[in-house]
């Protein structure tokens, strides 16, 4: 089943070859009151608030550190960058949270985690810079318990924190994001074999949904 809420378009642009984050700020910083929203959003539409979780594309950790406050999550967080993945660590210990979030060094091609391992995978931002869509969307359907579900994406959580963050922006850009077209993304989802999934795009960002199903026994 599809479902769109529909928004602005833009054209796709080139990948960053090296990143698979785009955020680079820790939650303490401009991006703080994004964080909050979007795992409040992720767990009011998923109602998983236990279990396993995998966060791809972590960055600083910061939607991690936001989903182990509203939830009781065991969260990895995995980052292709060593760089960022110590960064992240010092963070976690700072806070306290290095026993509910374990930092993760992995590519999102090639996860490092068995068959049916998580309850839920979220990720903000990551997927503007994957290499191959459909690839990455199989992995996380691979790693995904049976029942589990994905919430992939980028974006503010809604129109006013945009506005709320965005004299940050200016004063501080981000490095170029990739846009990922409707269609592109549509197709993406279903050659990874995946037909059941929900497109969202409007002022929360742009984000995929997706459930694996149940294994049917015999």
């Amino acid at each position: 089943m599809l479902k769109v809420k529909k928004g602005k378009e833009k054209e796709k642009k080139k990948a960053d070859k090296n990143s698979q984050s785009v955020d680079t700020m820790l939650i303490d910083g401009a991006h703080a009151p994004i964080y909050p929203l979007i795992a409040n959003q992720i767990i009011s539409k998923l109602h998983i608030t236990e279990g396993v979780a995998i966060d791809v594309g972590t960055g600083p950790a910061s939607l991690s550190v936001a989903m182990a406050r509203l939830s009781d999550l065991k969260i990895y967080a995995m980052d292709i960058s060593a760089e960022v993945i110590q960064i992240a660590q010092e963070s976690m210990e700072k806070k306290g949270l290095e026993n509910r979030i374990k930092l993760v060094h992995g590519d999102v091609h090639q996860m490092p985690f068995p068959h049916d391992f998580a309850d839920l995978v979220f990720s903000r931002g990551s997927m503007f810079f994957w290499k191959d869509l459909p690839t990455a969307f199989r992995e996380i359907y691979r790693v995904l318990k049976p029942g589990g579900s994905a919430y992939v994406g980028g974006g503010f959580g809604s129109a006013e924190v945009k506005e709320k963050v965005k004299p940050q922006f200016e004063r501080d850009p981000p490095n170029s994001i990739p846009k990922i077209p409707i269609d592109t993304l549509e197709k993406a989802v279903l050659k990874a074999g995946i037909n059941d999934y929900t497109l969202i795009n409007d002022d929360s960002g742009l984000w995929v949904l997706f459930k694996k199903r149940n294994q049917i026994s015999i």
